[in-house]
């Protein structure tokens, strides 16, 4: 699956932020999820671009969801960072991605194809409320 840690980290980020009602600086939320600074900023400068975050400068600065976790859907998220079309193989979707150019007669790419057109139709309707709930459940 194409799913990186970029995603994994940025809905970690969503989660701890959905916590707070106040702009939350970066050094706090790397201490919380334990996500290298850096590579964290990166990502919530990504959200914010994305409309996910809002960014707030100063003293009392950071990042805060500017939209509710109900709003903000996992597959998003996915396509807002990972910058790729498809969520298991990159020629799954598209059959033009094949590195070889034979799409046409490679007999994994039918089930590829399969396989992401059924993950894309549970994701659509996952949204970051439900992985809070999920993992509260847990």
């Amino acid at each position: 699956m194409l799913f990186t840690k970029s995603t994994a980290y940025a809905l970690q980020a969503l989660i701890e932020l959905s916590k707070f009602d106040r702009p939350v600086d970066v050094h706090k939320i790397s201490e919380i999820t334990e996500v290298p600074k850096p590579f964290l900023a990166k990502l919530l400068q990504n959200l914010s671009k994305n409309g996910y975050v809002k960014s707030y400068k100063g003293i009392h600065g950071g990042f805060l969801l500017s939209k509710k976790p109900e709003e903000i859907k996992v597959i998003d998220v996915f396509k807002a960072l990972e910058d790729k079309d498809s969520l298991v193989f990159y020629c799954s979707k598209n059959k033009e991605n094949c590195a070889r150019n034979r799409s046409d007669i490679c007999s994994l790419r039918p089930f590829f194809a399969m396989l992401e057109m059924q993950i894309e139709e549970v994701l659509k309707d996952y949204t970051l409320a439900d992985v809070i709930r999920i993992k509260a459940d847990k």
